[in-house]
């Protein structure tokens, strides 16, 4: 009986987080400011989460600890050093996310080049038929923004371990299976598009 009672838990904080979820794409449809509404939405769903954990002895501590810097910060808080970077002597790198999407399109580009284009015919194509949302995000500007991406991420070995590598390969062999039209391409690219926030 408990362990029915615990499913219908789960199915019910599925249920919020589901609605949360909508409520934040209806937020974002009438133009609230996105990292706002995303924080704001963290925080209701880490509240669920915490409650469910709470109501069925569950350890949360370190959940309740993010919600209270997430509350912080909703409030007009400076970030804590919790919430800080980690200190760096180079440039911050991008989130794996952002660097799994700069990967998979200079994996593009490098299949526009094997279809017979130039290299930089192929990095102008790919610049040019990207959604402006995975540009601007990204960001995008230019082919040599693209073409160092394939020189850090592409080829056979490739020089750069990481999100942006694997981003790469795992283009790169939907790509080689599919061999598909420029259409749909541009359809990948337009998929891309709908994977970054704002």
């Amino acid at each position: 009986m408990a362990k029915l009672t615990k499913l219908g838990a789960l199915r019910l904080l599925g249920e919020t987080l589901a609605a949360i979820e909508r409520r934040r794409e209806q937020r974002i449809a009438r133009g609230d400011d996105t990292a706002e509404v995303d924080r704001e939405t963290a925080q209701l769903a880490l509240t669920a989460i915490v409650a469910f954990c709470e109501g069925h002895g569950i350890q949360s501590r370190p959940l309740v600890r993010l919600l209270g810097e997430l509350m912080a910060l909703t409030a007009g808080a400076s970030p804590s050093p919790m919430l800080a970077p980690t200190a760096t002597r180079h440039r911050r790198p991008d989130a794996p996310m952002i660097e799994g999407l700069k990967g998979r399109l200079a994996a593009i580009m490098a299949f526009r080049q094997e279809a017979g284009m130039t290299r930089q015919a192929a990095a102008d194509w790919v610049v040019r038929h990207a959604p402006a949302k995975l540009k601007r995000n990204l960001p995008l500007a230019s082919r040599a923004a693209l073409d160092s991406w394939l020189v850090k991420w592409g080829g056979t070995r490739g020089a750069t371990p990481g999100a942006g590598r694997e981003g790469y390969l795992a283009m790169r062999a939907i790509l080689k299976a599919r061999q598909p039209s420029e259409q749909q391409l541009k359809d990948v690219m337009g998929v891309l598009g709908r994977m970054v926030a704002g």
